[in-house]
């Protein structure tokens, strides 16, 4: 099976029946008190298009579509009508909404009353069509520092580092230091230092991670000690280095529109044609694929 970046025609999606749905087990008790167990923790949408086939072009463009999806075999973008929009009140980099001192965040759009919440993972936000904020001001599509990439088949976002330095050494121990050639984004305590580029047997503990800074001293070189604990282990400069990425003060959203990566949920497909230019079909079921 592969998956099709291609959208559904829009067009005959319009109007589609459906919408998100759960499971649920329900057991009613001889009292006639209800227990009811939650199977599912996010929605999976399902829709029927059959109304959406009103012409011969219809009919031929959906002929195709479905002969090229093999029925349920591949998947493919869905644009629901009726949620395919996000306000930057609801759209979320990550569950949280904040920076976390790494470069990449997963979109979320968040639904939300007074009872509580539900994040929505997007994975297929359409080209062209999303907005990234940094504490509400747009973030530019780029290689510059501070600015993003953005992926339309997965809906990650990445960040290019506000700012970058070269480091000096590595010292392990209950507190890690690292000294670093200048000082990316003039970090304070409190704030989080990306690191990269270390080597050794226990690396691990130190790239790709954003550490908590206990404190920063020197004018250059700098020396940062870190919250991390890395005693005992063993780890060498290699090519380190230490970024700042967004942190957990800088507020980001977003605003656009998503698909949703979907598949039909049936292998055949039934239709009559009742007088010229009048189609008739018994279901097209559409459902969402979890990702």
């Amino acid at each position: 099976m592969a998956f099709l970046e291609i959208q559904f025609p829009p067009r005959i999606s319009y109007g589609a029946s459906g919408g998100p749905g759960y499971r649920t087990d329900v057991v009613v008790l001889e009292s006639g008190y209800e227990v009811r167990n939650q199977l599912w923790s996010v929605s999976r949408g399902k829709w029927d298009v059959a109304h959406g086939v009103k012409s011969q072009s219809d009919f031929n463009e959906l002929n195709a579509f479905f002969r090229i999806a093999k029925g349920r075999t591949h998947g493919f973008r869905f644009k629901d009508w009726l949620d395919y929009q996000v306000a930057s009140s609801e759209g979320r980099l990550g569950t949280g909404a904040a920076g976390t001192g790494l470069p990449t965040y997963q979109l979320y759009k968040r639904y939300a009353n007074a009872a509580g919440s539900e994040d929505r993972k997007i994975v297929k936000p359409v080209a062209g069509a999303v907005t990234v904020y940094r504490n509400a001001g747009p973030v530019t599509i780029g290689a510059g520092a501070g600015q993003i990439a953005i992926d339309s088949t997965t809906g990650i976002v990445t960040f290019v580092a506000d700012a970058s330095a070269t480091a000096n050494s590595i010292t392990p121990g209950a507190t890690t230091q690292v000294v670093l050639a200048t000082n990316p984004g003039t970090l304070v305590a409190g704030q989080l230092l990306y690191l990269s580029g270390f080597a050794g047997a226990d690396a691990a503990l130190v790239n790709g991670l954003a550490h908590t800074i206990n404190v920063v001293a020197g004018a250059g070189p700098y020396t940062f000690t870190l919250a991390t604990n890395t005693a005992g282990k063993t780890i060498t400069l290699g090519t380190g280095q230490g970024r700042k990425y967004p942190q957990t003060t800088d507020a980001l959203t977003w605003s656009g529109e998503l698909d949703v990566p979907a598949r039909f949920d049936v292998d055949d497909m039934g239709g009559a044609i009742l007088a010229p230019n009048n189609f008739e079909w018994r279901s097209i079921p559409v459902v969402e694929l979890r990702s």
